[in-house]
């Protein structure tokens, strides 16, 4: 049986093809997609296993390169909107997400248990293949077969919008911070509370409460239900997270301590 079969999906077995349908492009070198889902942890347990590190690299300047020559086409963008945009395709987070998409969880030899694998892996395993794609292919039509990859989830479609979104063009943060010195006339002043799981060398977090502290009276208020409801790959992806959350809490209560003592409606934890 092939190697790549016996990718830990617990009794089931995996074909080379299955995966490749999967991600619509079908390698002249399998070696280079079993190395593609292979992490460090299982190739240290496994001695003579390739692991995904450098195609990793690899796939990571590639898709940067990729999203940089569809910012290019659109010339209003200055040099500070066309890295906000790309930073915000191509984040672990993200680059996870299209990894789910395609059940890749199922597939990554890893040295833990499949539903303990992180997203920050899942994350590095995307990566790694779109590396792996460019590499297998003649160089010029490595770049159109990753791009037609990464097609599979709308991410050209997803810069169109939020090119078209003037305020998303500053990160979450930034508008928060923005808008709290609008009323504030000083910086706000956020503290999180953290949750951590995981081996070190891909440990999650999560955030476990969120606190800001009272322009009049000086004291630590906790933002009720500002907390995040799955694990992240990184503290800075939590973060983003319960700023997001804690942007609407403000925005729900006109960005007034007094109010947030006072009923209000559910909070809304949809995008901005």
């Amino acid at each position: 049986m092939n190697e790549l079969s016996e990718t830990r999906t617990g009794n089931i077995n995996i074909e080379p093809m299955e995966l490749e349908n999967r991600i619509g492009y079908h390698f002249n070198d399998k070696a280079l997609l079993e190395a593609a889902i292979t992490t460090s942890s299982y190739s240290k347990e496994h001695p003579g296993s390739a692991n995904y590190q450098r195609l990793e690299l690899l796939g990571d300047r590639v898709i940067s390169l990729i999203l940089t020559e569809n910012l290019m086409a659109e010339e209003s963008l200055d040099e500070g909107k066309m890295t906000f945009l790309k930073s915000e395709l191509e984040n672990n987070q993200r680059l996870a997400e299209y990894g789910e998409k395609i059940g890749l969880r199922d597939y990554i030899r890893a040295s833990e248990e499949r539903d303990n694998i992180s997203s920050k892996v899942i994350a590095d395993v995307f990566e790694a293949i779109c590396g792996a794609i460019y590499w297998d292919s003649e160089r010029l039509q490595g770049m159109k077969e990753v791009e037609k990859f990464l097609q599979k989830f709308l991410i050209f479609e997803q810069l169109k919008e939020k090119m078209s979104a003037v305020e998303d063009f500053l990160p979450i943060r930034n508008r928060f911070e923005n808008k709290f010195r609008g009323k504030n006339r000083c910086n706000p002043e956020i503290k999180f509370t953290y949750e951590s799981q995981g081996a070190a060398h891909q440990k999650q977090w999560r955030i476990k409460a969120c606190t800001i502290k009272d322009t009049q009276t000086g004291e630590c208020v906790e933002l009720q239900g500002v907390r995040s409801e799955r694990w992240f790959g990184s503290k800075k992806d939590a973060e983003t997270d319960a700023i997001e959350q804690a942007y609407h809490y403000m925005e729900e209560r006109g960005w007034e301590f007094k109010n947030f003592f006072a009923p209000q409606k559910p909070l809304l934890k949809t995008g901005i």
